[in-house]
C-alpha cells in the first residue's frame, strides 16, 4: 500500500512539474504580449503627437496661404507642402489604425492566455489537493510505521533489561555463594562445622547465639573490655610511654647542651675578667709611675670588691699604703689613675669629672691634666668633660682641646652668664 501511495505521489509530482512548465511557458507568452501592447501604446502616443504636429503645420500653412495668396509661386509651393503633409498624415493615420488593430489582437490573445492560465491554475489546484491528500496518507502511514517501530524497540529494550536483570541476579547469587564459601572456610579455621541438633530452628539457634553473646559481654565487662580493646589500650599506653621517653631524652640532651654552653660562657667571662683586670692593673701601675709612685690594684671578683695600694715614696720598700692613709693630693692623683685605667674597659662615649684637682698641688694637677688629655686623645670617638675651679694656665687650647672659662661671680649675682666662645 505504501509503495502504491509513493508511486501515485510520484506521478502527481510529475504532472505538477509538467503543468508548472506549461504555466511558465504561458506566462512567458503573456509577458511578450504585454510587452507588445506596451510598444503599440507607445507608438500610438507618438503617432497622436505627430498627427497633432502635422495638423499644426497645416494650420500654419493655411495661414501662410491666406497671407500670401497674391504670390502665385509661393502659393504653389505651399500647396505642394500641404499635399505632402496631407499624404504624410494619411500614412500616419494608416499606421495608427494598424497599431490599434494590433493592440486589439494582442488584447484578444491576452484574454485567451488568461483563460488558459485560469484553466491551468484550476488543474494545478486540483492536482495539489490530490498531492496534499496523498501526503496526509503517507504521513499517517509513516506515523503508524514509527509507532510500530517504537513498540518493537520498546519490546526489545524490555527483553534486554529482563536478560540483564537475570544475569545480574545470577552474578549476585554466585557472589553470595562465594561469600558463604569464604565464611565457611574462615569459620572452619577456628572450629569445625558444628552439627546442628535435630529439631533446631533458626529462631532457636539465634536465641542460643544471643545468650552466648550476652555471656561474652558480661565476661568482657568484668575484664574491663574486649580483648581487642585491651590490646588497643595497651598499644596506646606503649606509644604514649615511648613518646614521653623521647621527650625526656630530648629535654635531657638540651639541658646538657645548655649546661655545656653555660660553662663555656662562664669560662670565657672569667678569662675576659682576668684580661680586663690585668690590663687595668698594668695601666694603673704605669700611670702611677709618672709621679714615681708605686702601687697595685686589688680586685676580688668573687666578693665584688676593688681596692688599691699606693706608695708615694719610691725609697720605701713594702706593700704600700691604703687609700685612706694618703694625703688629699695623693689620693686625688691615685683616683685619677684608677679612673683612667678603668675607662679603657668601658664604652661610654662621654666621660665627666668635677673638681678632681681640689686637693692636688700644682705638680699633681699638671701631671693629672696631661695624663687625662693624652688618654682623651688615645680614646677615639669619646669626649672628656673636665670641670675644675683651679687655674688652667698650664693647659693651652688646640684643635682637640677647648677651654671654657667662666667669669668670677659678683656679689648679688643670681644667674650665670656664659661667654660667646
Amino acid at each position: 500500500m505504501a509503495s502504491a501511495c509513493r508511486a501515485e505521489l510520484q506521478r502527481l509530482r510529475s504532472d505538477l512539474n509538467d503543468l508548472e512548465r506549461i504555466a511558465r511557458d504561458r506566462q512567458s507568452n503573456l509577458t511578450h504580449c504585454e510587452q507588445a501592447i506596451t510598444r503599440h501604446k507607445r507608438a500610438s502616443r507618438e503617432l497622436r503627437i505627430e498627427l497633432q504636429r502635422l495638423e499644426a503645420d497645416v494650420e500654419v500653412l493655411q495661414d501662410a496661404l491666406d497671407r500670401d495668396s497674391l504670390e502665385e509661386g509661393r502659393l504653389d509651393a505651399l500647396k505642394e507642402g500641404l499635399k505632402e503633409a496631407q499624404d504624410e498624415l494619411v500614412t500616419h493615420e494608416a499606421s495608427y489604425k494598424d497599431s490599434v488593430n494590433a493592440i486589439d489582437q494582442a488584447k484578444v490573445v491576452l484574454k485567451d492566455c488568461r483563460e488558459k492560465m485560469k484553466i491551468v491554475d484550476d488543474e494545478v489546484a486540483e492536482i495539489q489537493a490530490k498531492i496534499n491528500k496523498a501526503q496526509r496518507k503517507a504521513e499517517k502511514s509513516s506515523e503508524r510505521r514509527d509507532a510500530a517501530l517504537r513498540s518493537k524497540n520498546a519490546a526489545f529494550a524490555e527483553l534486554e533489561d529482563v536478560q540483564k536483570s537475570k544475569e545480574r541476579a545470577e552474578r549476585q547469587r554466585a557472589d553470595l555463594a562465594e561469600t558463604v564459601g569464604i565464611y565457611v572456610e574462615q569459620a572452619s579455621t577456628i572450629h569445625p562445622r558444628v552439627a546442628v541438633d535435630k529439631g533446631e530452628t533458626p529462631t532457636s539457634l539465634e536465641k542460643k547465639l544471643e545468650k552466648l553473646q550476652a555471656d561474652l559481654q558480661k565476661w568482657e565487662t568484668r575484664l574491663g573490655g574486649s580483648p581487642q580493646e585491651i590490646a588497643e589500650a595497651a598499644a596506646r599506653k606503649v606509644r604514649a610511654f615511648q613518646q614521653a621517653k623521647k621527650q625526656v631524652e630530648g629535654v635531657e640532651t638540651l639541658a646538657q647542651l645548655l649546661k655545656t654552653t653555660l660553662v663555656n660562657r662562664k669560662g670565657r667571662w672569667k678569662l675576659f675578667q682576668r684580661a680586663i683586670t690585668a690590663r687595668a692593673r698594668v695601666q694603673f701601675m704605669w700611670m702611677l709611675s709618672e709621679r714615681s709612685f708605686r702601687g697595685r690594684l686589688l680586685a676580688n671578683h668573687k666578693e665584688k670588691k676593688l681596692d688599691l695600694v699606693v706608695e708615694p715614696d719610691p725609697t720605701k720598700v713594702g706593700k704600700g699604703r691604703e687609700a685612706k692613709t694618703l694625703s688629699g693630693g695623693e689620693k686625688s692623683f691615685s683616683t685619677i689613675c684608677l679612673l683612667l685605667s678603668l675607662w679603657d674597659a668601658m664604652g661610654a662615649p662621654v666621660r665627666c669629672l668635677d673638681e678632681f684637682d681640689v686637693f692636688m698641688d700644682s705638680v699633681n694637677r699638671e701631671v693629672s691634666m696631661r695624663k687625662m688629655i693624652e688618654a682623651a686623645r688615645y680614646s677615639i670617638g669619646k669626649q672628656f668633660v673636665l670641670i675644675t675651679p683651679g687655674s688652667m694656665g698650664s693647659v693651652s687650647s688646640s684643635n682637640d682641646v677647648k677651654i671654657i672659662k667662666m667669669k668670677d661671680p659678683e656679689r648679688g649675682q643670681t644667674s650665670i652668664s656664659f661667654p660667646n666662645q
